[in-house]
């Protein structure tokens, strides 16, 4: 009986040890989920990034939303109110965060012509480097310039 104990008690700190080791490697990486609908960009409300290219290095991404018409337009008020794409094989998929944020719906009134700058501290929200390829910020419907991660 003493000896069927200390059996289950080891192969119990094995199991343990092991997905430990898994759970550590699944924590550090930015999983993509595919997209269950196409977002399209909005004709007079543009998203556009501060650079065209960025490096691995680079811990924030600055972004601009514009209201080009000459009407007053709504944006999410939430400056977490974003996501991340990635392009693979030519279909965009969402770039998981490391942890959940949420935003508000409550909508701020960008006027015409007016501009609003925001920014992304990638590491709050994905584990770091990002890897590199083509990528794009999601303001709710509002999809910016596409961008590089070198």
């Amino acid at each position: 009986m003493k000896r069927l104990s200390i059996v289950f008690i080891a192969l119990a700190l094995l199991l343990l040890a092991a997905c430990g080791e898994n759970a550590e490697e699944i924590k550090n990486v930015n999983k993509l989920y595919d997209l269950s609908y196409e977002i399209s960009a909005y004709e007079n409300i543009k998203i556009t990034t501060e650079k065209e290219k960025y490096t691995a290095d680079d811990t924030i991404i600055r972004y601009t939303i514009t209201n080009a018409s000459e009407e007053d337009g709504w944006i999410n008020s939430s400056h977490d109110c974003f996501t991340l794409h990635k392009k693979v094989d030519d279909v965009w998929k969402r770039v998981g965060t490391k942890i959940e944020h949420a935003w508000t719906d409550m909508a701020l009134c960008l006027p015409a012509g007016e501009s609003e700058t925001r920014e992304i501290k990638l590491d709050d929200y994905f584990y770091l480097p990002l890897e590199k390829g083509e990528y794009r910020i999601v303001v709710e419907n509002l999809v910016s310039n596409t961008f590089e991660i070198e």
